[in-house]
């Protein structure tokens, strides 16, 4: 994970904690184009679509626990039951055609 954090965390939350960040890491979103296809005009994703993501099933059926987890990270943004990159760099990302968003 990006995320430093000051307690433990058991492997699942540990895992999944990384492979999130990355999924909504400039890394991965400069080429991941199914992603980027699925933000909004503000860069906001629903957590219901990465909880669907195979690496993430493995390690949790639970769409709580994603949530839980990313409500860890220091690198993302939350608001309702989407996420972002944190700051202005998913701006980058956001397609032309993306459609506007409803999170406030």
């Amino acid at each position: 994970p990006l995320t430093n954090l000051s307690f433990p965390l058991d492997p699942t939350r540990y895992y999944l904690l990384g492979q999130l960040e990355y999924y909504l890491s400039a890394q991965n979103l400069v080429s991941d184009i199914f992603l980027r296809k699925r933000m909004d005009s503000r860069g906001w994703i629903p957590i219901s679509l990465l909880a669907s993501f195979n690496r993430v099933r493995q390690l949790t059926l639970d769409p709580q626990l994603v949530r839980d987890v990313l409500e860890l990270s220091q690198v993302v943004e939350i608001r309702d039951d989407c996420v972002r990159m944190g700051g202005r760099e998913w701006a980058q990302f956001v397609l032309p055609d993306a459609p506007v968003s409803a999170v406030e």
